[in-house]
């Protein structure tokens, strides 16, 4: 029983840290038009996520929680799309203040990524330029594709577990 209460204990503790970690980074790392660092940080958080996807899926294939472990996949993804997200529209508005109806500080870059992300889409930030139209309906579809496919894997996952288990 105790065992049971660890395993539940480190599969919240999980996400939430790397949900700490990713929006600390967002927060924090030097992220604006005058940086050299921008397109050094696109590339590592490309080679992260990479790295990441691969570590989970081999960690969810060991996994004696796989459902458990399916949700801790997720919820880090999702976050790990949301601050991507909110990076590039807060660099859209940097590099050009006109992109949206308003200049974005973080702080509205990562709450309109929300928005947009929940469809709760409330209206009082808007993308204007034609990039940021781009970048938002890239995010809208890839939402949808992320959810559908994201769902689908971790359903194939869990049903290739149960029979490897089962058999």
């Amino acid at each position: 029983m105790l065992a049971k209460g660890r395993d539940l204990t480190v599969a919240l503790l999980r996400p939430i840290g790397a949900a700490i970690v990713l929006l600390t980074g967002y927060f924090l790392l030097p992220i604006n038009k005058d940086s050299n660092l921008n397109t050094l940080g696109m590339v590592l958080g490309a080679a992260l996520l990479a790295s990441f996807c691969v570590w989970e899926v081999r960690r969810f294939a060991r996994s004696t929680r796989p459902v458990a472990t399916a949700v801790e996949m997720l919820v880090a993804l999702a976050t790990f799309y949301i601050v991507a997200f909110a990076t590039t529209y807060y660099l859209f508005s940097e590099y050009d203040p006109g992109s949206f109806n308003e200049k974005l500080t973080r702080v509205d870059a990562l709450y309109f990524c929300l928005t947009v992300f929940t469809t709760t889409g409330f209206g009082d930030i808007a993308p204007d330029s034609q990039g940021a139209r781009i970048a938002v309906s890239i995010q809208m579809a890839s939402t949808l594709v992320l959810l559908g496919l994201g769902l689908r894997f971790l359903n194939l996952l869990i049903n290739q577990r149960r029979q490897a288990t089962a058999g």
